[in-house]
């Protein structure tokens, strides 16, 4: 879920940007492995042919991948399978592991479940336990290493709460977390995270201070009463690994430069002015809003 409104500030920004210092990879990696070589990943969904705001995203990521092609690689992917072979195929030439990977796509609050999409291919809890279906993820593995960091980059692809009734539709829980560890399970020793909340990809989003991807929808819809449960967790992200078996709650996320996945030190809505940020918008919010 994108916000259309943005884009004219992405275009102002992306054409006057200057290309700032390279990060360095992945932080705090002791020892032998900090010696490996790593690359990170921002893997996108295929826009549609009217989907200029993605299409806006997909441009700015390549500007900041084109100076760092040996450690920051973008891909646009139709299919999970097309996002395999171009990831394996950047991996072997480079004889490296997974840094960082991100999942740039869209999340379907309506279908009542936390997912993440690539071309046809639709990832929840309802399909990650599906070994043919899931086999181009599993193939991924042995790039991964405990220092591997992925991302479901879609709106609510972490969600644990339950989206209230709507339209006739019962109340549905989100099932995120069971994304999350069915994600961890095809990839092992990697971190998985993913938000209770939006992922908005507005300006800025590659800089590991800034809180451009806690999200913060403008359109009308999105103040119906049934988004309150998203509202309430704006920029609220969890972690688990089949390493340590702990599903946790932490900070926001951000990317650096590099593409590296950054946990910030404070989380968006511990700030106080997102505190009274959220209390303006859960007080206008209504039923009806939202049609569909």
């Amino acid at each position: 879920m994108k916000s259309a409104s943005l884009l004219l500030i992405i275009l102002l920004t992306a054409a006057g940007h200057s290309i700032a210092q390279a990060d360095q990879g992945q932080p705090n990696i002791p020892g032998s492995a900090a010696n490996i070589r790593r690359v990170n990943f921002y893997v996108v969904n295929k826009p549609k042919t009217l989907d200029l705001f993605s299409r806006l995203v997909v441009l700015r990521a390549r500007k900041k991948g084109m100076t760092r092609r040996d450690k920051f690689i973008v891909i646009v992917a139709t299919s999970a399978k097309e996002a395999r072979a171009k990831m394996e195929d950047h991996l072997l030439k480079k004889n490296a592991m997974i840094g960082s990977l991100w999942f740039d796509t869209h999340g379907r609050y309506a279908n009542g479940y936390s997912s993440f999409i690539l071309g046809n291919d639709e990832f929840s809890y309802k399909t990650i336990h599906d070994t043919a279906r899931m086999k181009d993820f599993s193939a991924l593995s042995s790039y991964c290493d405990e220092y591997t960091r992925v991302a479901i980059g879609s709106c609510y692809g972490g969600a644990t709460y339950e989206k209230p009734a709507h339209n006739g539709k019962p109340a549905t829980r989100m099932n995120g977390d069971s994304l999350m560890v069915g994600l961890a399970n095809l990839l092992p020793k990697a971190t998985i995270y993913g938000t209770e909340g939006w992922v908005m990809t507005k300006p800025g989003i590659f800089h590991k201070h800034s809180y451009a991807l806690a999200g913060y929808p403008l359109q009308k819809k999105f103040k119906d009463e049934v988004y309150r449960p998203v509202w309430e967790h704006m920029g609220i992200w969890h972690s688990y690994s089949t390493t340590t078996k702990k599903f946790e709650v932490i900070n926001t996320l951000s990317l650096t430069r590099m593409g590296s996945i950054h946990i910030k030190e404070v989380s968006y809505l511990d700030k106080e002015k997102s505190k009274q940020r959220l209390e303006k918008n859960l007080a206008k919010l209504k039923p009806g809003l939202l049609k569909s």
